[in-house]
């Protein structure tokens, strides 16, 4: 039989604890499982990849290259390391987000690592304002580092003025020893995106050392000999008189001349005839172009025929925008080819962003490739990406006691096609060691039956019988719906949803897609209310909830709540909203995850109140997350602080441990009243019979929520089912308006 004891104290409003440091933090954690279809995934919380750019580099203190992996859309770098392959012969690629950090905050367009010094550490070149920025590899013994080097990068411009050196936004450069003279060359486009602009390194030839970034512009207007305008309109044999200009007859043009901007190039040798070819892509191609150089690996190369389709076999072909990569990816000394589009989002929906990292197998040498199409999904598929916008939540959905997982997502297919659903997985392992496996890629069959795009589940105990409710918001065509599943489904148990039995809450006036919804009670009033992230604005919208539980009336109150305003727009867009007791000091914080990959800990504030909010902690040991984040919590480790879960327009999840100190409940003072809860003892059910109207819960001593706030009416008897807390020491808190918080200690044992 179980018995019950109860001890009461009364406290001030504001909770007066003794703390033992308290301090917020997360890291990242690896070690829950996942597994897809029997596969148990290498890296299951890498994030997702949509449009990716591949370098080697060393970060760690073995014999063996690493792997850096830069997103365009996400602007975000992921580490690999090489390990043995656990599955077979050569390396696997493992998730290693602790060297993230290490790199450049700020990076965007595109990054490619190449040794520029020889000193056998791969340095950064990234894009910077229209021109080039260089930081040096200054590494050592597994500690990785950089350094700026040039920002911006200076060139000798045909002119014979030093400039800043060119290059594109939107294109991506070759930078390689082009001549082999031993330092690192640059190959461009000039600023109409027609023709080429080669910048010798002349470090070799005016100071003997290899180590140096003194570039000039050689090779005059039209290095290579050919120009192009738009998708594979390549015209050869163009030749430049003394001052640069080009002999023939240029094409006419009404009015001001496009820039046709929008090119990636990559140098490879494609024949082994010992003259270095080009990769070509265009913005408005769906191909890569071979470009054949007849040579000289110089600045008098020349560029005279052009292939459509490359590698002859399984050519790469994108809607838009190929780029390629030369770098040897399965560790047998041969540099492999590597193809994803070089897009920043996925327009018209046309894009498949599960499968946007295209790896061909160098079955021939560097010197000589032969490129082999191996998988369209590299890296993606040690991974859960579920191609964008991933947004998870977590809850017990079995009743098993432990944190189940749905992930809804941006949608699948091309097109007019492009529909979303959810993902489940079913946590089979224990509550302090996670194990998903993926049970359904439709849960509830929302894929089939609603054509929304940008689900987001949520779970929330809307009606207040401790039971999770589930939210789903998404887009159908332009307009934001909300659909709400009561949980029918006794507390503890199974959950049980209906979709088409599923209540449509009105959609707040000023809500649109792409908007982040949060539902809680922020007045505390045991009416759920929204928390809405606004994306176009930035700020965030708080409605207070003026009907009741199940039949909302959603009423404006502050279209900046906390104090965010759109002069945050900029910087971060949308916020995911949650609100969590995140060190178990009994208050609840906000976490707020947004567009720009920031994660941010603030207090919760006085939803009266106009003044900003109070930050904690901006997290800043996480680096960048990724983009678009939708953020979600749970306590996944059973040490009773709730884990942070973060997916992003990746398509992907990050866990994060909460490694947060918690916090010590002392120094409570008794007060001279009687117990409001009973009877003692007792099987299952406490009866509590406050002395004012209020919200009650139950919580375990580190703050977490054991079983939900409900409304309790002064000196009336309302149940609380404690059938399915495990043994333990708990407190039963009511709270009210205008009211001190009343805390009850309450013992469960057997």
């Amino acid at each position: 039989m179980k018995k019950l004891f109860t001890l009461c104290f009364l406290l001030s409003p504001l909770l007066n604890y003794a703390q033992s440091g308290g301090a917020i933090g997360f890291r990242y954690d690896q070690s829950p499982t996942v597994t897809v279809n029997t596969t148990v995934l290498l890296n299951p919380w890498a994030g997702g990849l949509n449009t990716t750019q591949y370098s080697t580099i060393r970060l760690n203190d073995d014999s063996r290259d690493d792997l850096l992996v830069f997103d365009r859309t996400t602007n975000k770098i992921s580490t690999f390391l090489a390990i043995d392959n656990p599955t077979g012969s050569g390396i696997a690629w493992k998730y290693a987000p602790e060297y993230e950090t290490a790199f450049p905050s700020v990076l965007y367009s595109w990054v490619l690592l190449v040794d520029y010094d020889g000193d056998g550490k791969k340095d950064l070149f990234t894009y910077g304002s229209g021109s080039v920025r260089v930081f040096h590899n200054e590494s050592q013994a597994g500690q990785v580092v950089f350094k700026v080097a040039a920002d911006p990068l200076m060139t000798l411009g045909l002119s014979g003025l030093n400039i800043q050196l060119y290059v594109g936004g939107t294109d991506i450069p070759a930078i390689t020893d082009y001549d082999d003279d031993g330092d690192i060359d640059i190959i461009t486009f000039d600023a109409d995106g027609n023709i080429l602009a080669y910048q010798q390194n002349m470090s070799v030839e005016q100071t003997g050392k290899k180590g140096g970034l003194v570039y000039q512009r050689t090779g005059n207007l039209c290095w290579g000999h050919f120009r192009k305008e738009f998708c594979n309109d390549f015209t050869f044999g163009f030749q430049c008189d003394g001052s640069g200009r080009v002999a023939a007859s240029p094409v006419k043009l009404s009015g001001a001349r496009p820039l046709h901007t929008g090119n990636t190039l990559t140098v490879v040798d494609t024949d082994g005839d010992g003259n270095k070819d080009l990769l070509f892509g265009f913005v408005s191609c769906e191909n890569v172009a071979r470009l054949r150089n007849e040579g000289p690996n110089s600045d008098k190369a020349n560029f005279t025929s052009y292939d459509s389709l490359f590698p002859a076999s399984n050519p790469i072909l994108f809607p838009a925008f190929p780029a390629a990569f030369f770098e040897d990816v399965d560790g047998d000394g041969q540099k492999d080819l590597l193809a994803s589009p070089n897009v920043n989002a996925n327009d018209n929906y046309a894009f498949d962003f599960r499968a946007s990292g295209w790896y061909y197998k160098n079955k021939g040498t560097t010197q000589k490739p032969d490129f082999q199409l191996v998988q369209k999904d590299f890296l993606q598929s040690d991974m859960l990406d579920l191609g964008e916008r991933a947004a998870p939540a977590l809850a017990d959905l079995d009743g098993d006691g432990d944190m189940d997982m749905l992930v809804g997502y941006g949608g699948t297919g091309l097109g007019s096609s492009y529909r979303a659903g959810i993902w489940q997985f079913e946590n089979k392992g224990t509550t302090q060691n996670p194990a998903f496996v993926l049970v359904t890629t439709d849960y509830l069959g929302l894929a089939k039956s609603l054509a929304l795009t940008n689900v987001v589940p949520s779970f929330v105990d809307v009606d207040a019988n401790g039971s999770m409710d589930l939210v789903i918001t998404g887009t159908a065509t332009q307009a934001v719906e909300i659909r709400v599943l009561i949980n029918s489904a006794a507390k503890g148990a199974a959950v049980q949803y209906n979709l088409a039995g599923a209540t449509r809450w009105p959609t707040p006036d000023l809500m649109t897609p792409f908007d982040l919804l949060t539902v809680t009670d922020v007045d505390r009033d045991g009416k759920p209310d929204l928390l809405i992230g606004r994306y176009n604005f930035g700020t965030i919208l708080y409605y207070r909830n003026a009907g009741t539980a199940v039949s909302p009336t959603f009423q404006l109150q502050n279209q900046t709540f906390g104090g965010i305003t759109t002069d945050d727009y900029v910087y971060a867009k949308a916020r995911s909203i949650v609100v969590a007791d995140l060190n178990g000091d009994q208050k609840n914080e906000l976490i707020l995850a947004a567009t720009n990959g920031t994660v941010k800990v603030y207090q919760f504030p006085d939803p009266t109140s106009q003044s900003p909010l109070t930050l904690i902690d901006s997290l800043a040991s996480i680096g960048l997350p990724g983009m678009g984040l939708v953020a979600a919590t749970a306590d996944l480790d059973g040490d009773q602080l709730p884990d942070l879960m973060l997916g992003s327009i990746a398509g992907g999840l990050r866990y994060l441990k909460n490694t947060s100190k918690k916090v010590v409940v002392t120094g409570i003072q008794e007060e001279p009243t009687g117990p409001w809860a009973f009877p003692n003892p007792t099987d299952r059910y406490l009866t509590v019979r406050p002395p004012y109207t209020g919200q009650a819960e139950v919580l375990s001593i580190s703050g977490q929520t054991m079983v939900p706030a409900q409304p309790v009416t002064v000196d009336t008897d309302t149940i609380i089912d404690l059938g399915n807390l495990p043994d333990g020491t708990y407190l039963l808190r009511l709270m009210a308006d205008n009211h001190p918080t009343l805390v009850q200690k309450v013992v469960v044992w057997k």
